[in-house]
């Protein structure tokens, strides 16, 4: 029944409620410039009135209300824009990776500039050019050793330092592997933190606001999908499981259920009693977690082909479970030392995020490495067959070029002529004779008769013909593309254009197939300023669709400080009316009690 008491009771709970209001406006304030805090706001509905239809209710012209109650304090927060931002931020994690690297890599190869590979191998030709014109002189002779040994060097030079940056895009892959690791475990502990307090009936908006923060985080990790469970809890799934049968990073139940990530150290290939290598048997060392500072694990795998083991050079991460152990396709953990088939490896391969992009900037490297070995053999191949007009490495006992692993700690002539297929731009090198003695620069029509062209009596001193040959190398058609794989010799490099175009072997016909060696390299400089400005325009437009996107999202859920004073203002005036009803309630009760007397 109502009377004064419950009017009482109404503004007792109006003051209740806006006191409660203006604390959460209070915590609104205090968390303006919180990273991931998301406003909140109450719920206000109002309690049961009286007048409800009952057999001994008393008819009333209406149901007479009792007041406000809090029904929530709920966080202002759009999931289809946290959806979106974190898709967003995946791809620029991705990209902004692969800018950063390939701009490393356009500094390394330096071009175009005057002290560029493509500068050195011009000026390599003119000397072998100049050489031609003036045969007998040293001089000339020395300029074609230098500028032969400057382009060695260059090659060596740009070969380790894309080897050094790869190194550095793994040592990034192992960081990221254990950052990720660090951020499933928080966002798993705050995901049973969050459902505790749920199931008490409470709302934990604060921690729901951090674990979202952290998921902002893993996303520009790898990108990932989320599934909603019970009392506020959630499910965390790479976008791309590959097969795995169980792919939760978080579990809401139970969460003890889950896998991580573990970093592969190296994989070297298996080698028998004799020291000979074991066909498709690899070991691979991996870090569990990704944690440098334990002990790492090992494995044997069989069955691997040449591309498995490019595979895992360049994805280096493989899926473990809850205490790093890395396991099979089954969800199985692989105890260490055990020897598993290929089929059974189960390796981490994100779609995107960071770790995709250094993943894919490890493939990118190791393309521009293989190109760079290509070109270095192309020269080598080409130059050694025409200076010495043997077609055969074993036949030529002074080689221009050298595999200099080989031949700086031998001179068995036999073993740097086998050692000839294995040349890289890592390693490829002046002769050191040729270095030290530049007169045994083969430079006349008939030289390759003679192991010394001293000895040779049959051209004239001013003879250049063999050093015009090699100059005219630059135009020359060759299938560099198709070395290391197709053609492994320089017998086979000449085979396949068609054998020496004359009778001095000096003459390499063009093959129609190929490209010159200065096209070659061109073509993969081209390749790269599109890459490196194909990641620069995607970044810039990911960056200005994120902006976008989190302005919307700050929009919806960032705190405005005037709509809070506003707020504010408004709670405050509501409080003091509901204040002011309880002291007219209160000289009400008075006239009632003590005025009744008079």
């Amino acid at each position: 029944m109502s009377g004064l008491f419950s009017t009482f009771n109404v503004a007792k709970r109006g003051m209740n409620v806006q006191q409660k209001a203006i604390e959460v406006t209070s915590h609104n304030i205090a968390n303006a410039n919180t990273e991931g805090y998301s406003r909140q706001r109450v719920l206000v509905e109002t309690t049961r009135p009286f007048g409800m239809s009952s057999l001994n209710s008393v008819a009333e012209p209406g149901q007479l209300g009792t007041g406000a109650q809090i029904s929530a304090i709920q966080r202002v927060r759009d999931t289809f824009l946290d959806y979106q931002v974190r898709v967003e931020t995946s791809t620029y994690g991705k990209y902004e990776a692969r800018q950063k690297f390939l701009n490393e890599v356009e500094s390394i190869f330096n071009e175009p500039s005057e002290t560029g590979l493509s500068t050195l191998l011009g000026k390599f030709f003119d000397s072998w050019q100049q050489l031609s014109k003036q045969a007998h002189s040293s001089n000339a002779r020395t300029v074609v050793a230098q500028q032969s040994a400057a382009l060695a060097d260059e090659l060596n030079h740009t070969y380790n330092q894309l080897v050094k940056l790869k190194s550095n895009a793994n040592e990034l892959t192992n960081s990221n592997v254990l950052d990720i690791n660090s951020l499933v475990s928080q966002i798993n502990e705050l995901n049973q933190q969050i459902i505790g307090v749920k199931v008490a009936g409470n709302m934990p908006n604060d921690l729901m606001d951090k674990r979202d923060l952290l998921l902002d985080q893993l996303s520009q990790k790898i990108d990932i999908k989320i599934v909603k469970d019970d009392f506020e809890g959630i499910n965390v799934y790479p976008a791309d499981i590959n097969g795995v049968e169980q792919p939760a990073l978080v579990r809401a139940k139970p969460n003890d259920q889950v896998n991580r990530l573990s970093s592969i150290r190296d994989i070297k290939q298996v080698v028998d009693a004799d020291g000979k290598p074991v066909s498709g048997q690899y070991t691979i060392s991996y870090f569990p977690m990704g944690d440098i500072t334990n002990q790492y694990k090992t494995i044997t795998v069989e069955g691997l082909s040449e591309a498995d083991v490019k595979e895992i050079e360049q994805t280096r991460v493989m899926w473990s479970d809850k205490n790093g152990t890395i396991i099979d396709k089954d969800g199985n953990p692989i105890a260490d030392n055990s020897v598993v088939d290929v089929s059974q490896l189960n390796l981490f391969k994100p779609s995107s995020g960071e770790l995709n992009g250094y993943m894919t900037i490890t493939q990118d490297i190791d393309v521009y490495i293989d190109q760079l070995n290509s070109m270095a053999k192309a020269l080598a191949f080409a130059v050694n067959s025409v200076h010495s007009g043997k077609s055969n490495a074993a036949d030529d006992s002074i080689p221009f070029f050298v595999n200099n692993d080989v031949a700086k700690n031998t001179t068995d002539a036999s073993k740097i002529a086998e050692a000839e297929k294995e040349i890289t731009a890592g390693n490829i090198s002046v002769n050191k004779r040729i270095l030290e003695d530049v007169m045994l620069i083969k430079t006349r029509t008939n030289d390759y008769q003679f192991d010394n062209p001293a000895d040779n009596d049959l051209d004239g001193e001013t003879d250049g013909a063999r050093a015009q040959a090699i100059a005219s190398l630059r135009d020359v058609l060759i299938r560099i593309q198709d070395m290391g794989d197709t053609i492994i010799s320089r017998q086979q490099l000449i085979d396949l254009n068609g054998g020496f175009g004359d009778g001095s072997n000096m003459s390499i016909p063009s093959d129609t197939s190929g490209m010159t060696i200065d096209n070659f390299f061109k073509d993969t400089i081209n390749k790269l300023g599109i890459q490196a400005q194909e990641a620069k325009r995607i970044v810039k437009n990911q960056a200005a669709l994120l902006n976008s996107f989190n302005e919307s999202r700050l929009s919806i859920s960032g705190v405005s400080l005037d709509e809070e004073m506003a707020n504010l203002i408004q709670f405050q005036h509501a409080y003091q009316a509901n204040a002011k009803i309880i002291s007219t309630v209160d000289e009400l009760l008075d006239v009632v009690v003590n005025g009744l007397k008079r």
